[in-house]
């Protein structure tokens, strides 16, 4: 970042964010705070009313009567970059691009009033977790309206698949947070989303997989407010739980026209003369076991455990009940 741009990025930070100092915006802008003093001697000298409170608490800011009217931004601009500077984690973390970096800036700066309420609700209910797990990633057909419903605080009735793994079930739920969930690929960067919501059936806040949710209602009505909720602090304990139920070993005999489908993190148990194989796999819950086996197709049957293998005849009749046609 050239100086100009960093005057210029100092005076919006305070203009943003309020009193700040030096070392704080020295970390942000990736400079020493000796840097930071001169820049604030260059902008006292170009009458810029740069002043400091000194002791604890104190540090520059900008007088009340001064503002800068920079580049304005749509809302839906404005979310975006803030969820995009979650998803990188701080601005140090991209101190090197300059061009998100300065838009960033901006956004802090130039926010209309009327945007603050959305953005501040971006932050709030959604939360990037790139800690990485081995699972698959899942391209969420429903996302969009469900974003919708937790920004407008509406409920929902979601079609999911059942805990026992035998078929899927109608729930109400109110939502109250989406998080995405890194996951780990070779060379990819992926993931999945869950939704954070209040089950009106077992009375419980729970996550659900947004891939594994097979449709969508939206309700009449209001999801009431729960002061008490704190997204980061729920999903610090959900992901430990999450992470412990990957437990489940499932034991599969792949034809070798599915191998290339397969998991990459399977371990071969046995290769017969004809290219196919025994494989293990660690999945975290039925439901999960059942997608990755009916998306292999009849090239792939389940050696156990037997409850995956009931669960995959049910979800098949079901599947096969939908195309029944009547004799001619």
């Amino acid at each position: 970042m050239q100086r100009t741009e960093r005057l210029l990025a100092i005076t919006l930070l305070l203009q943003a964010r309020g009193k700040m100092t030096a070392r704080h915006l020295a970390e942000l802008l990736g400079v020493s705070m000796r840097t930071i003093y001169r820049d604030i001697d260059a902008l006292s000298m170009a009458h810029v009313p740069v002043s400091m409170d000194y002791g604890p608490g104190g540090g520059y800011y900008l007088l009340s009567d001064y503002h800068i009217e920079a580049t304005a931004f749509t809302r839906e601009e404005a979310i975006s970059l803030v969820l995009g500077g979650m998803l990188v984690g701080n601005y140090s973390l991209f101190a090197d691009d300059d061009a998100l970096h300065r838009a960033l800036l901006k956004l802090e700066a130039t926010l209309p009033e009327e945007y603050r309420a959305d953005v501040s609700a971006a932050q709030e209910r959604i939360l990037f977790d790139t800690k990485a797990w081995c699972s698959l990633p899942q391209t969420p057909a429903y996302l969009d309206i469900i974003r919708a419903a937790l920004w407008k605080a509406q409920p929902l009735e979601l079609l999911y698949p059942r805990r026992d793994g035998l078929g899927v079930s109608w729930r109400r739920i109110d939502p109250y947070g989406l998080v995405y969930k890194g996951l780990s690929r070779r060379q990819m960067r992926v993931g999945v989303w869950y939704l954070i919501a209040y089950c009106h059936c077992c009375q419980h806040m729970h996550p659900y997989r947004v891939g594994y949710i097979q449709d969508v209602k939206v309700l009449d009505g209001t999801v009431p407010p729960r002061p008490d909720f704190d997204l980061q602090s729920y999903w610090r304990a959900a992901r430990q739980h999450l992470e412990q139920s990957q437990s489940l070993p499932l034991t599969l005999h792949v034809q070798a026209a599915a191998r290339h489908h397969l998991r990459e993190d399977g371990t071969i148990l046995q290769e017969k003369p004809d290219g196919s194989i025994i494989v293990c796999l660690y999945m975290e819950s039925i439901e999960a076991a059942t997608s990755h086996v009916l998306s292999l197709g009849p090239h792939v049957r389940v050696l156990s455990p037997a409850k995956v293998q009931k669960a995959i005849v049910e979800t098949a009749r079901q599947i096969a009940a939908q195309y029944e046609i009547g004799e001619e």
